[in-house]
């Protein structure tokens, strides 16, 4: 759109008071603002939600499979299907995240990495910024760990399979459905 306002100009817009309300760091940190608008009405306590940055890998096997990997979801108390995923550490390239994520929790390697952008998980709160990537020439290098998260097993799917997983709906982590469907795209082209 030509007229479509500049996604990082802010002017107008003005914290004028910020509130701590909870602090799980490194994990999360929730926060009431009041926010002055640029017509200067005032919006009292919008909740910010600010989670670190995180990788999601969508993963072509050599043998042309795609690695998820099922693991149960306290949240959703069931569970799911998704892609290699994981927090990217204070100071560390998310490349370097993507491709430590995916040997940790699949036990896989890639001979090929593409980045496929950079998205907030929620406009309106945050949430977190997820860095998308497709690696190809997958390789099982390596028994997986997922650490602390209990159990978590490797599944491969053909492309087709995952292509219906993803239409069905059956693919509920909306960050694995976003890179589901930027990954199928970028092979198909």
């Amino acid at each position: 759109m030509d007229n479509a306002p500049d996604a990082l100009d802010t002017r107008g817009w003005e914290v004028i008071d910020r509130r701590l309300l909870v602090d799980r760091s490194p994990y999360a940190k929730v926060f009431d603002e009041d926010v002055r608008l640029p017509d200067g009405s005032v919006i009292t306590n919008f909740v910010r939600v600010e989670l670190p940055p995180f990788i999601i890998v969508f993963t072509q096997m050599v043998d042309s499979r795609i690695a998820f990997v099922r693991q149960y979801r306290q949240a959703i108390q069931g569970y799911t299907f998704e892609l290699p995923a994981g927090h990217v550490e204070p100071d560390e390239d998310p490349l370097d995240a993507a491709r430590r994520e995916l040997r940790e929790e699949a036990g896989i390697e890639a001979s090929d990495w593409g980045f496929l952008g950079k998205y907030v998980m929620d406009a309106n709160r945050q949430c977190g910024w997820a860095y998308v990537y497709l690696a190809q020439g997958g390789r099982q290098v390596a028994t997986p760990d997922p650490g602390d998260l209990g159990v978590m097993t490797l599944h491969l799917f053909d492309r087709d399979e995952v292509r219906r997983m993803w239409q069905n709906g059956e693919l509920v982590s909306a960050p694995t459905a976003l890179a589901v469907g930027l990954g199928l795209e970028k092979l198909a082209t």
